[in-house]
């Protein structure tokens, strides 16, 4: 356990400890519940041991952010341009969606 000191605007403070009298009846719990909310923040750590748990190595996380940046780049035409040209020979339609002749 490590004893940290932290400011906190005294109206927050105020109010997170009614929410904590509310829940718990008493303000002995107002360390665990500053700790679950630091935990809820701080999701690195749990996804590294639930691998764990299920014996997979984890050697950490990465952001969604870099996932999008190493994501291979699509080569030809989009899907929604493919499924729009076919329906358009189907129906017999121009590429201004006109009815035509078929």
């Amino acid at each position: 356990m490590t004893k940290v000191s932290v400011y906190v605007d005294d109206s927050v403070w105020l109010n997170f400890k009614k929410q904590v009298f509310q829940k718990h009846g008493n303000l002995r719990k107002l360390s665990s519940e500053v700790e679950k909310l630091l935990r809820a923040e701080v999701v690195e750590d749990q996804v590294i041991s639930g691998f764990e748990k299920i014996g997979v190595v984890a050697k950490g996380t990465i952001s969604s952010h870099d996932i999008k940046a190493a994501r291979p780049k699509l080569r030809g035409s989009s899907s929604e341009e493919v499924l729009k040209e076919m329906r358009r020979k189907r129906l017999c339609l121009d590429s201004t969606s006109t009815p035509v002749q078929c």
